[in-house]
């Protein structure tokens, strides 16, 4: 089994250009077993919104003489980093903007159990925890090292399947989990407008073909999965 890091940071906010981290922590996952490496609050070099501390629990005076992202990155996680085949996060697309950048190949759990299990009720860390049924000790959802505890369970749960329907069996590295993870996921209704609710195999192709050409906004997903509608 290869090993993976898997990554989860909490911040002031949701824009990476103006907000910060305020915490992370990593959880090894590799043949020796799955142990969480890093923990630590950040100072971000701004204050924390009460809304963000309403989510995470983490206050100003809590992250006031905490080490900077740039200290805790270089003495804990890039030594991690050389050790590892890739790193794991659930929903990349926002921690990784967070973080300094890396080589390292991002796999996001979030995307490959939507791949995965489009039919489960939710694809969140904590609906798939309990979907899935984890046993997982990690009682703080929204604090770091909890969340990377549950996605490094999820990930686990993963593999295997990936690795039966997939058929590359052995050659299930990393990078090959970070192009599945990236491949479009199929969306079988129309999220929103008119005909909201609608199997895409049954909206008319000519607002199909007005959304692609007016909603410059669109999910990438979304974008797909209509461009695949009109094709047929």
């Amino acid at each position: 089994m290869a090993r993976y890091l898997v990554l989860d940071t909490e911040t002031t906010g949701l824009d990476p250009k103006s907000d910060r981290v305020v915490e992370i922590a990593a959880t090894l996952v590799a043949p020796e077993g799955v142990s969480v490496v890093v923990d630590h609050l950040v100072y971000p070099g701004r204050s924390i919104p009460p809304n963000a501390s309403a989510v995470h629990h983490i206050t100003d005076p809590m992250v006031a003489s905490s080490p900077t992202l740039e200290e805790v990155w270089t003495t804990y996680v890039l030594p991690l980093l050389s050790t590892v085949d890739g790193i794991v996060a659930h929903n990349a697309a926002f921690d990784r903007p967070f973080l300094p950048p890396t080589d390292k190949p991002w796999i996001c759990t979030l995307r490959l159990a939507r791949h995965t299990w489009p039919e489960a009720p939710g694809h969140s860390n904590q609906v798939l925890r309990y979907w899935l049924g984890l046993d997982v000790d990690a009682p703080h959802p929204h604090r770091a090292a909890d969340d990377t505890m549950v996605t490094a369970q999820i990930f686990l749960r993963l593999l295997p399947v990936i690795m039966a329907q997939s058929g590359l069996g052995d050659r299930l590295d990393a990078l090959a989990l970070a192009e599945l993870a990236n491949a479009p996921i199929k969306v079988s209704s129309m999220p929103f407008g008119k005909h909201k609710g609608t199997a895409l195999d049954q909206v008319p192709h000519d607002y199909i073909r007005w959304a692609l050409a007016n909603m410059t906004a669109l999910d990438a997903d979304l974008r797909w999965s209509l461009s695949q509608e009109v094709e047929k």
